[in-house]
This record gives C-alpha cells, sequence and structure tokens, in this order.
C-alpha cells in the first residue's frame, strides 16, 4: 500500500473518536441476532474508536465499558476478525477518502455479511454498518 495513502487515511481518520449519535443501532444489533440485553447494554455506551497505522498495518481499536475490540489489517488484503463471537473472513479498502470493510461468516449458516463504511463528512466520522436491508448510522466526534 502506498505511503499517500496511508497518510491520507492518517489524515482523514487518525486519532480518537467518541460516539455521539446513532440511527437503527437496536435494528442493526437485532437483525445479526443479538440478544435483548446485549442490544440494551450496547445501545447506552458510548464508544470510543482510535485509528492508528504503523508499518502499512491499520489497527482500528473500539473500546467500551465492557467490551474491547481491535481489528488490524493491511489494505485489499483478506484477514480474519470476530464479530460478536462469529469468526469473518474480511477485506478493507480505502475508496474515496472511505474505508470499506466486506465481512462474510467463515461458516455457512453462521453470522451474516456485514459491510462498514467509515468517512469523515465536516469535522465528524460516519459510520454507517449494513447486515442484509439495515443500515445504521453511527457517528463520532473528535476527541482532542
Amino acid at each position: 500500500m502506498s505511503a499517500e495513502v496511508l497518510e491520507e487515511i492518517k489524515q482523514e481518520l487518525g486519532g480518537k473518536w467518541t460516539l455521539d449519535r446513532s440511527e437503527s443501532f437496536d435494528e442493526f444489533l437485532e437483525t445479526l441476532g443479538l440478544n435483548i440485553v446485549f442490544r440494551k447494554m450496547a445501545a447506552v455506551a458510548k464508544p470510543v474508536i482510535e485509528f492508528t497505522i504503523e508499518d502499512n498495518v491499520v489497527n482500528l481499536i473500539s473500546k467500551v465499558s465492557f467490551f474491547n475490540q481491535v481489528m488490524t489489517f493491511k489494505l485489499n488484503e483478506e484477514y480474519t476478525q470476530s464479530f460478536e463471537g462469529i469468526d469473518m473472513k474480511c477485506y478493507s479498502r480505502w475508496e474515496d477518502k472511505k474505508l470499506i470493510t466486506e465481512a462474510t461468516p467463515m461458516v455457512e449458516g453462521k453470522g451474516k455479511p456485514q459491510r462498514f463504511q467509515r468517512e469523515r463528512v465536516n469535522d465528524e466520522l460516519v459510520q454507517t454498518m449494513t447486515v442484509g436491508d439495515v443500515v445504521c448510522v453511527r457517528v463520532f466526534t473528535k476527541v482532542n
């Protein structure tokens, strides 16, 4: 991956972001089959997302009080990631100033394909998550 692309990602998404607001988050989690207790906990959580880039590797760390998720990957290369305990085959790319990740369950019938798009819009990080025909938008503000 070119240094210019990685620098662009760092400029657009780098640093820490905290959740400001969400649309259709419960519906998104419900479509994934997550139980009501987990969904209620997730609904009140205020995650902090941090993007860093080191040695051609993108690191995305998402932290909430009861759950941390670390994604470490190279752009345009397949990798494995666990989402809610389900192993997914993932592929991330940088396209039109958007970080797009496609995730497909590794075991048929266990989990659902998902798509994540992260982009900076003005001074906010907009994360659009899609599963089936459900689209969830989560908006984050920069932590100074």
